[in-house]
């Protein structure tokens, strides 16, 4: 039996739309004046740690915006901890929204194969989707808006 041969990853598309069609629903929850505001901030707090969350609508168009969602940490104590900056397609026609990018990387690819010189896993716009639906179930939960 060869243990170097792995099996090819496959998307499930049916649960990575979901969470893209969840996403939309959270951002507009979020940002319903999507269509006539440029920016929304929200701030969240725990026991733990201040965060503030920003979200600037970085282009609009008739059926799409894309979106700048940015978190900042505000404890002193936990500047090591970086968090990405997610550029967000949102789709107003179709109700979802996908990352596009996150951070200064290049366009996510839907699949990627190992290796690869960005040391992505096969499944990273998945991850990256999900981990987007996480802190904005965050914002919804225990954030408030400061504008």
């Amino acid at each position: 039996m060869d243990f170097h041969k792995r099996k090819r990853y496959v998307p499930d598309l049916v649960k990575d739309m979901a969470a893209c069609d969840a996403n939309y629903i959270r951002i507009r929850r979020l940002f319903a004046d999507l269509d006539e505001q440029d920016t929304r901030h929200f701030g969240l707090a725990s026991e733990h740690c201040r965060a503030s969350v920003t979200m600037h609508v970085l282009e609009r168009a008739r059926y799409t915006a894309t979106l700048s969602i940015e978190l900042d940490q505000l404890d002193i104590g936990l500047n090591w901890l970086i968090w990405p900056q997610f550029e967000v397609r949102v789709y107003h026609d179709l109700a979802t929204a996908e990352v596009l990018r996150v951070g200064q990387s290049r366009k996510l690819r839907q699949v990627y194969s190992l290796p690869n010189p960005e040391h992505y896993q096969p499944d990273e716009k998945s991850q990256v989707n999900q981990l987007l639906g996480e802190l904005l179930t965050l914002c919804l939960s225990h954030g408030m808006a400061t504008d």
